[in-house]
């Protein structure tokens, strides 16, 4: 700070420069000082907190505008796809039914199974009567 003064530089630019790399906890670090005085300073030349963290996007699925950290890449064919993002609740609601029709499914092969050997078993019958 004493060395960007001397070059001719006010507090406040100072401030207003370092205000873009972060949060105050960022800034109170990088300075040596403590966040107190940073939250002091903050107020007494009106700067606004960094927005970098409070971005929001637009669900590509649901269209509902959340958080940036809500959303997840998706995996098409097992590779990540970074430029479509969902957010967590659409990709649950996908994992969801994706185990939900991999259960049906599942069971719908039980089914067929039970029904084939219920066929062959009253086929067996049949010959069984037949031989006596």
């Amino acid at each position: 700070m004493i060395k960007f003064q001397e070059e001719g530089k006010s507090e406040e630019e100072i401030l207003r420069t370092i205000y873009t790399w972060g949060t105050q906890a960022d800034i109170a670090a990088a300075l040596s000082i403590s966040v107190r005085r940073v939250k002091y300073l903050s107020k007494k030349y009106e700067l606004k907190k960094n927005d970098k963290y409070r971005v929001v996007k637009r669900c590509m699925n649901c269209g509902e505008q959340t958080h940036i950290s809500n959303f997840d890449t998706i995996f098409v064919d097992g590779i990540p796809k970074t430029n479509l993002l969902c957010c967590w609740s659409c990709k649950r609601e996908y994992n969801k039914q994706k185990y939900m029709n991999k259960v049906i499914e599942e069971h719908w092969e039980q089914e067929r199974i039970k029904r084939e050997i219920g066929t062959k078993e009253d086929e067996i019958e049949g010959l069984r009567a037949l031989l006596k």
